[in-house]
């Protein structure tokens, strides 16, 4: 069955999407660039949408669609407030593009079983403009992966931060402590920059007796079990958003459940005012 999509947003996150969105036989689209001022002129109510738009523009745009029953995938974070993501997480057919659920070197990390974790996201100074600081731009991806894979209820959170090229934050680390349904803590090292000199993405994670060592950007990974020899993670050869795409359109067919609600959306959201909080 072919469905028809409406894409708001042509940045740099609205091109990647439109690209492979086209590429699809079972996709109409349409694209509406609001900072052109383009109207959207599509005669019928679409099967779906998606918002790639700045964060401050999310809420206006899908909550209409939301109210008239059409599927959205808003990009994160969500929204620019927690006012405005909670009136947007209160829809079911709501989905939130964390695209780092979609990355396949999580596929071999055993969840529940982590004790600790470090996470380095570094990035160098961006080529575009950011309308959102640095937790809500980078570090909210490892704020939902955390909450994804380790579970549970955050009952610690330190953070230092650093603003460098203007008023927003550009540099900010943050420690968080996470009581596992278990009952056992996980700690999380969490660093997040955009102005490094390089890109980092890497995850190193501890559980009783195993280690794992991942490249979120390069998709590697080793898998260590204490006492023998690092080996190679054999990583699927996925691409991310791709299959964000195939997720997204079994949940607007009804097939399947989209992995990151707005619910989801809203948690790491949260997080990230946690985190936030502890700079003012």
């Amino acid at each position: 069955m072919t469905l028809s999509g409406v894409l708001y947003g042509h940045g740099h996150m609205g091109r990647l999407h439109a690209q492979k969105l086209h590429a699809r036989p079972d996709v109409r689209l349409s694209i509406v660039d609001p900072a052109k001022g383009l109207a959207d002129t599509t005669a019928d109510t679409p099967d779906f949408a998606i918002i790639a738009t700045p964060t401050r523009t999310h809420a206006e745009l899908a909550l209409p669609l939301l109210r008239s029953g059409v599927p959205c995938l808003i990009e994160k974070p969500l929204a620019p407030s927690l006012d405005l993501a909670e009136a947007l997480a209160v829809h079911d057919h709501l989905s939130v593009g964390h695209i780092e659920r979609f990355n396949p070197v999580f596929s071999g990390l055993s969840r529940g079983e982590i004790a600790y974790v470090d996470v380095e996201r570094l990035a160098p100074v961006p080529g575009r403009h950011a309308d959102v600081d640095v937790i809500d731009d980078l570090m909210i991806h490892d704020l939902d992966l955390l909450l994804h894979w380790i579970g549970g209820e955050v009952t610690e959170v330190r953070a230092k931060g650093l603003s460098v090229s203007g008023e927003k934050l550009d540099m900010v680390n943050a420690r968080i402590e996470i009581t596992q349904p278990s009952g056992r803590t996980a700690v999380a090292n969490i660093t997040a920059s955009r102005v490094s000199e390089a890109t980092v993405r890497t995850w190193r994670a501890f559980a009783p007796g195993q280690y794992w060592s991942l490249d979120l950007q390069r998709r590697t990974g080793k898998h260590t079990l204490w006492g023998e020899p690092p080996t190679t993670m054999p990583i699927p050869a996925i691409d991310p958003l791709q299959a964000e795409h195939d997720a997204f359109l079994n949940a607007v067919r009804g097939t399947r459940a989209f992995p990151c609600s707005g619910k989801d959306g809203l948690r790491a959201l949260r997080l990230a005012d946690q985190v936030r909080q502890c700079l003012r």
